[in-house]
């Protein structure tokens, strides 16, 4: 009996988060839409996805209704902030969906994957310029501390 080998992972897209995609809903990118297979006369397939630790999500992608929409506006809702919140995700953050197909399977894996917001030097040389941090204590430049 054969062993299925994975496939490689295959990016389907990056998107850097925005404050709906952190409070609401993710706005899915129309060009990724051709990934899922939708039943038929259904706007909504549910999927489960595996994150970088190994946990398991279940996400519903919505679509408008083709009949009465000429653009399907693509929206990942259940099960995305949970995932939102258990990341700590924030708007700035990205997060990349990736597929695999087993080579022994018919079915799709998917995983996903968040990176935090990275701070350009330029962020950090304003903040220093500001504040002071020491001692896990916040100082305001120019303030003074007294040792007591």
């Amino acid at each position: 009996m054969g062993v299925a080998q994975s496939g490689a992972d295959e990016q389907i897209f990056v998107k850097m988060l925005s404050k709906t995609d952190v409070g609401v809903r993710l706005s899915f990118p129309m060009e990724a839409l051709s990934d899922f297979e939708f039943p038929r006369g259904e706007d909504k397939v549910v999927f489960d996805v595996t994150d970088g630790v190994g946990n398991s999500w279940k996400f519903g992608l919505s679509r408008r209704n083709e009949a009465r929409h000429s653009h399907p506006k693509p929206v990942l809702s259940s099960g995305w902030r949970a995932y939102v919140q258990a990341k700590g995700l924030k708007m700035g953050d990205r997060v990349i969906l990736y597929h695999t197909k087993a080579k022994l399977e018919s079915r799709t894996r998917f995983k996903v994957r968040a990176q935090r917001k990275v701070v350009d030097a330029m962020q950090l040389r304003y903040s220093a310029k500001r504040s002071v941090v020491r001692f896990g204590l916040m100082l305001k430049k120019n303030s003074s501390r007294e040792d007591g």
